[in-house]
């Protein structure tokens, strides 16, 4: 009997220039022995073939020449012809008035700098009424295209049309004369106030400049009738310092007179508070109406204005007198004044802005120990109505509640509650007030607390309702989408959706007609992932309707691609095929993508980078200024070798764009720390420029590297600034602890140094103001130091300590011990849940002594953190959890209470868990789902309860399956398949990441290719491993891999991984 050999699942199809490669099938077919032979000449031919289209579509085309830059689009090109045009822009600026906030960075770094001083007048006049709508990055360029006008170039030109009755606008009119790029000195008061709030977008060195001296350009501004300091919101400290600096350099100003502290505009927000002590009672008043102006905390000022005030002698009417700078007073001070002067008071410290939460909660107390608290008296706690507990918002009619929540100040107070307070509010309004009437009134801030089952009861969704813009979560998004999916068919329809739009799934998006996917992927709240579907859909289309698409694209079909698409599409042999004369157009369009939202190892990223330096001829070596900028995010792919060898003033210059790159290679950190330190002065030489112009990519250098940088106030302030702008709990790209050390270390130093030596066990005493300058760097005091806190300064202080987010368990138990001997025997479930996460240093003994019983409140605030969860905690968390629920059964906790056990439910047992109601897990579903189980029988546990409410695996939506989060993790091997191929894209990435491996390789390659670039980004790499190949080629086509399949139904093969598999194949076959 002969051997028979099946080749299967195969079928390929290559066309290509050769008459004999013009088609070759190899079909699914039954091989006798007989034929081995044949099969093999065929398979030799076939990959010939493979080698030789291979060869064609990478190899070398002939180059044309290339284009003019050509990053504007649209109006834009009017714009930039109309710049430089011989008549004014105004005319032209008011026909486009409306689409100015959309100017394109890349657009602005096209201008030209030849324009006229008119037009530059008035060009940014528009643009900084439209600043704070403008990109980030477009302010930057504007700055910068402002800048090399009157460095690069002899400045802007004269026109007859000039308009000269603007003020200061006919005289001083630099025109450039020398070379002060950086320094300021090219930056008159005339160039000062075309500026205007783009100033801000200037380096340090720049500030410098123009506050050097007694005439300097900052003096001679102060003394014009210019309001420009007023604008300036969004001032850095660092800069505030050096304009004060320069105020009190010039001749004819003091800073400490309230006529001149009136002038002061936004720079009174940053007053030196060494100073205020020189304040008369006039220039006091003066500066605190203007500090009214201020966005920014204010907290040190206010302390030290209120420094000295008796809390005890306060009547309402001298509460009422220490108007905003009241929240300045300590814990210990708010304690002393009496209830009575805080009821009289309330009327005005209901809007003052800017209290901390144990002020609130002292302040709440106070109100509440002169009157019962309804919920129609919300009102008169205002922004304090955020100290009231779950406890007590659970009592309130629905009603009542959903009205006190409309009036504005109560609304503001949800923004500071914690999930088991809002959930405690939406429970009440819910239970008793209709969806529409609630969606009618309801606040921002909780509008993301309406569950999606509830979402579905409203009447009135409509387009014209999701035009307003409402800040719905993912899931009910989806939800929303789903009612009106039949209503998205045109493009002036689906533009009216406002954050409402992330909620369509990539199932309908393919449906669209391609003008209404455009018009859906220009909706700044689309996902990273809709935008992969709406580029595979139009590139799809385009190639359907047109064959050979890339070889015969044109300017104008480049014109029609947007940015965002290039992410994902075309792939690299595609956009070689791209005419050569378009390259720089196309590289334009591909530098104004941001590939950094693609995984950090994704090769699509690297070979985007490629194709660019392939294309324009360039390497990391010979590149200039203006190629480096050219290249956008893009300059986030220089590996190792190549940021070496990066000219020095390139480097300089690309450190902007290589500071929004977010995360890099250990191999990338290590050459950048190189690179900063030959291309900067050296480390002991640094002022605060080099400190604010590398900002996070400082978390390169050592800690050695940062001993070697000077310790005086400008590094701190600057330190300051850059830590306040990168939240931990926000920022986990990026290692900030050299830079939190050598904050710690000036400020403890600098203080200690003003410190007379006593006699005392602690060498280093914490001190009050140390712990609120250090915020997060706390986490740098030894154990023995935080034991040294005293018992005020450790009380007036728990806000701050109780948000560091990186104590050890050595440093809580330390806090936790000063607690003890602060508040002894009196610590009830009021201190228990202002201490939070310090209540992780409780021991066996003390849990058991003091959780006697925790309320919801108590459990509320302490139960957001990860590590009750593991076995390190369980026996306390047990305790806490059964004596909160004592002798009633789980089936009748609520949804309130379910929420605010956070962690805590993961360590009740699995058979409890499954007596949960179903009416109470539904609602709390979401909350639940945003906290990982450590125990696989806790996630297993939850997993069937979400079996149980949301019914049978296939049919779960992808707004169920936003809801059901992390626990999604706890399905097995047999029920992961069963997820909808259109949903799974809307499992959250925790809940990704959480799948073991055996049971995330169960999904079909259908669902990997349907995950989304951001489920992509969650995958382990142990995951990654326990699939097949043809399950990993599906999986990497969320970033951009080779598509299997597209939109039009076609299948296209990579020549390389076509070879390999079919290799792979054809062993099996001739042996």
């Amino acid at each position: 009997m002969s051997e028979v050999h099946r080749l299967t699942d195969i079928q390929v199809e290559v066309t290509a220039t050769k008459p004999y490669c013009w088609k070759v099938s190899l079909l699914t077919s039954t091989f006798g022995a007989s034929t081995k032979m044949g099969l093999k000449s065929h398979v030799i031919v076939f990959i010939f073939c493979l080698f030789t289209l291979s060869t064609i579509v990478s190899g070398k085309r002939k180059k044309g020449p290339r284009e003019k830059s050509g990053r504007c689009r649209g109006w834009e090109e009017d714009l930039r012809s109309n710049l430089t045009a011989p008549e004014n822009i105004t005319n032209f600026l008011e026909s486009f008035n409306d689409s100015i906030s959309t100017l394109s960075p890349g657009c602005v770094q096209s201008f030209s700098l030849n324009v006229s001083y008119y037009n530059l007048m008035k060009l940014m006049m528009v643009l900084n009424d439209e600043y704070d709508d403008l990109i980030p990055g477009t302010r930057k360029q504007i700055y910068k295209w402002v800048e090399d006008i009157y460095t690069k170039s002899s400045g802007p030109y004269e026109m007859n049309t000039m308009d000269t009755s603007s003020g200061d606008g006919g005289k001083d009119k630099g025109k450039g004369k020398g070379k002060g790029k950086g320094k300021g000195s090219w930056i008159t008061l005339d160039v000062l106030n075309i500026l205007g709030r783009f100033i801000v977008q200037a380096p340090t060195s720049t500030f410098k400049g123009i506050a050097r001296g007694e005439t300097s350009t900052i003096c001679q501004l102060f003394n014009s009738s210019s309001d420009l300091l007023d604008k300036l919101f969004d001032l850095k400290p660092v800069q505030a310092r050096i304009l004060i600096e320069g105020l009190n350099a010039c001749g004819n100003v003091n800073i400490s007179e309230d006529a001149t502290i009136a002038k002061l505009g936004q720079l009174t927000c940053f007053y030196p508070v060494k100073q205020l002590n020189m304040l008369n009672n006039m220039a006091l008043k003066s500066l605190q109406t203007q500090l009214l102006n201020c966005t920014r905390n204010l907290k040190e000022i206010y302390q030290m204005l209120v420094a000295n005030v008796n809390a005890n002698d306060l009547t309402a009417e001298k509460v009422k007198e220490l108007g905003a700078s009241v929240v300045g007073l300590k814990i210990s001070q708010v304690s002393n004044i009496s209830k009575e002067a805080i009821e009289g008071a309330l009327s005005e410290l209901k809007d003052v802005k800017g209290w901390s939460k144990g002020q609130i909660k002292v302040l709440v107390q106070k109100y509440k120990e002169t009157t019962e608290v309804t919920a129609k008296l919300l009102k008169n706690l205002g922004v304090l109505a955020s100290g009231l507990g779950a406890k007590s918002f659970g009592k309130f009619n629905g009603q009542e509640l959903l009205d006190a929540f409309s009036q504005k100040d109560v609304a503001e107070s949800s923004n500071v509650m914690l999930p088991v307070q809002k959930k405690s509010i939406m429970k009440a309004i819910l239970d008793s007030v209709n969806i529409d009437s609630v969606l009618e009134s309801l606040p921002e801030s909780l509008v993301p607390q309406i569950p999606t089952d509830i979402l579905k009861q409203a009447g009135n969704i409509n387009l014209e309702f999701l035009s307003k813009d409402k800040p719905w979560n993912l899931g009910q998004s989806v939800a929303l989408i789903n009612r009106v999916k039949n209503q998205l068919n045109k493009a002036q329809d689906i533009s009216k959706l406002k954050t409402a739009a992330k909620g369509i799934p990539c199932v309908l998006i393919r449906s669209l007609k391609p003008d209404v996917v455009k018009a859906l992927a220009n909706n700044p709240h689309v996902s990273i992932d809709q935008i992969r579907c709406a580029a595979s859909k139009f590139f799809a289309n385009k190639k359907l309707n047109q064959g050979d698409y890339f070889r015969t694209l044109t300017k104008a079909g480049i014109n029609e691609i947007l940015a965002s698409y290039l992410i994902f599409e075309p792939t690299i042999p595609e956009l070689r095929d791209i005419p050569m004369s378009l390259c720089s157009n196309i590289v334009d369009l591909i530098s104004q993508a941001n590939i950094s939202v693609l995984p950090l190892k994704s090769d699509r990223r690297r070979d985007l980078f490629k194709y660019v330096m392939e294309c324009l001829k360039l390497t990391a070596s010979s590149l200039t200024e203006d190629q480096g900028a050219s290249l956008g995010s893009l300059v986030c792919e220089f590996n190792a070798g190549e940021i070496k060898t990066l000219n020095k003033t390139v480097f300089l210059a690309l450190i902007p764009q290589l500071r929004e790159c977010g995360r890099f290679t250990e191999e990338q950190q290590k050459a950048l720390r190189e690179t900063i330190t030959s291309a900067f002065p050296p480390l002991s030489a640094w002022t605060d420029d080099e400190l604010i112009l590398l900002d996070v990519l400082l978390t390169v250098l050592t800690r050695d590297d940062f001993k070697s940088i000077p310790s005086n106030d400008d590094i701190k302030i600057a330190l300051e600034q850059i830590l306040s702008s990168h939240k931990p709990s926000l920022d986990m790209s990026s290692d900030f602890s050299s830079l939190y050390w050598k904050f710690f270390d000036i400020l403890t130093k600098k203080t200690a140094s003003n410190r007379k030596k006593r006699a005392s066990d602690c060498e280093v005493t914490p001190t009050l103001m140390q712990i609120e300058a250090l915020r997060e760097a706390n986490n740098m005091w030894t154990v023995d130091q935080l034991g040294c806190i005293s018992i005020e300064d450790f009380i007036n202080s728990l806000d701050t300590l109780t948000e560091v987010t990186s104590f050890s368990t050595e440093q809580l138990i330390a806090l936790k011990t000063k607690a003890m001997a602060a508040y002894g025997i009196n610590i009830d479930n009021e201190l228990l849940a202002s201490l939070e996460k310090i209540t992780l240093g409780f021991s066996d003994e003390e849990v058991k002594k003091y959780f006697t019983e925790p309320d919801i409140d108590t459990i509320g605030a302490i139960s957001n953190y990860m590590k009750w969860a593991n076995n390190e905690y369980s026996s306390r968390a047990n305790t806490i959890v059964t004596n909160f629920v004592k002798n009633r059964a789980y089936s009748n906790l609520s949804s309130t209470e379910l929420v605010g056990l956070g962690y805590f439910i993961c360590t009740i047992h699995p058979d409890q868990i499954k007596t949960i109601s179903i009416l109470s897990y539904r609602s709390a579903a979401r909350d639940i789902g945003n906290k990982m189980c450590p125990k696989v029988e806790a996630l297993t546990a939850l997993k069937v309860k979400a079996v149980e409410t949301f019914s049978n695996i296939r049919s779960w939506t992808g707004a169920q399956l936003q809801e059901i989060g992390i626990v999604a993790a706890g399905l097995t091997a047999q029920e992961v398949p069963e997820l909808s191929t259109s949903a799974v894209s809307f499992l959250t990435p925790d809940a990704v990441s959480s799948f073991p491996p055996n049971v995330f390789s169960a999904m079909s390659s259908e669902q990997l290719r349907n995950l989304g670039p951001e489920n992509y980004g969650a995958v382990t790499k142990a995951q990654k491993e326990a699939l097949s190949p043809m399950q990993l080629i599906a999986l990497n086509e969320n970033i951009g891999g080779v598509r299997t399949t597209s939109g039009a139904g076609a299948i296209y093969w990579n020549p390389v991984i076509m070879l390999t598999l079919l290799i792979l194949s054809l062993t099996v076959a001739l042996h």
